[in-house]
């Protein structure tokens, strides 16, 4: 019995509630362990896990980054403009591809920069920031395509979104392989270790020696390429470019982070737990898709969850302060 409750204690409560949540849902659920559903999870997870990989940076220095949403469509809206068959820019160049995908990793890291300059140089708030630079971002996408979609797209490009092997997608192992380097970049660096310091304390550490503007900086590049990388899933996904790609995402965003136990007070918080998050709200939103739930419930359940979840994120951390 000391066994089990040492292994109970040693697990997660994300991996518990998201094992209850399966067990539940393959009981009560029609269709929810078909291929085909567990394909469209898996196709879903990509975009929400990358973008919120990056976004999971700024949170854990106790901060925000909005912005990650409207960088996801300008990347589609640009990278779709240049690499179109029929409309491109570059249509029928054997660069095209390349190209297209090189522009928009720079706009997510244009982005990135001037967010981490305005927070570092001007010391302004992440969220007054980024939420500027979101609206500009929007903005400028709308702008961009005229509020029309971008289609045509090349196949050797598309199947990033559509290809898989059996049920898993290939851009899932993509989004992977964006958790894991951040994850690797989080614990195994000096920087990891850097930015949970400066999330834990920043005063503490510019004391100890740490550079915290550095270490403010380089977390909106991070997360403004991993958006960027987002951005490159979805118009595979999609098959085509929009300035409304993203624009419903934020919430999910900030749910798989504060659900997976990352303190929106900064310092705690991990990746692996960021990307069980995003599988939790995934599954809430397919399982409830499966039940005919209509979306305003949908949201009332998930806001309801990213609530609980925030406040015992806090209290736990009160909790470890005294």
């Amino acid at each position: 019995m000391e066994r089990v409750k040492k292994i109970y204690e040693s697990v997660d409560a994300i991996v518990w509630f998201i094992l209850v949540f399966v067990i539940v849902a393959l009981i009560f659920v029609p269709n929810f362990a078909t291929e085909s559903n567990i394909t469209n999870i898996f196709s879903q997870a990509c975009v929400l896990l990358t973008v919120a990989c990056g976004v999971h940076f700024s949170v854990l220095n106790g901060g925000v980054d909005f912005s990650s949403t409207s960088i996801i469509a300008l990347t589609c809206v640009v990278g779709a403009s240049i690499m179109s068959t029929t409309s491109g820019l570059l249509a029928g160049k054997w660069y095209a591809i390349p190209v297209a995908l090189l522009a928009m990793l720079l706009i997510g890291l244009v982005f990135g920069i001037i967010n981490g300059f305005a927070v570092t140089r001007f010391k302004m708030p992440s969220f007054i920031v980024t939420m500027a630079t979101q609206m500009i971002g929007s903005g400028l996408a709308v702008v961009y395509t005229g509020g029309s979609t971008i289609s045509g797209l090349p196949e050797s490009f598309t199947i990033l979104g559509n290809g898989k092997i059996f049920v898993i997608p290939f851009a899932l192992i993509l989004a992977l392989l964006v958790a894991v380097v951040t994850h690797l970049v989080c614990s195994k660096t000096l920087y990891g270790r850097q930015l949970y310091a400066t999330g834990t304390n920043p005063k503490a550490s510019v004391i100890s020696g740490v550079p915290v503007k550095k270490t403010i900086f380089k977390i909106f590049i991070f997360s403004g390429v991993c958006s960027a990388v987002a951005g490159i899933i979805m118009m595979a996904q999609m098959e085509s470019g929009a300035s409304s790609y993203g624009s419903t995402l934020f919430i999910d965003i900030m749910g798989s982070i504060i659900v997976g136990g990352t303190s929106p007070a900064g310092g705690v918080g991990k990746i692996p737990n960021t990307v069980m998050g995003a599988f939790l709200i995934i599954l809430i939103n397919v399982t409830l898709n499966l039940l005919n739930t209509p979306y305003f419930i949908i949201t009332i359940i998930k806001g309801a969850i990213i609530l609980v979840a925030g406040g015992v994120a806090i209290l736990k951390k009160r909790n470890e302060k005294a």
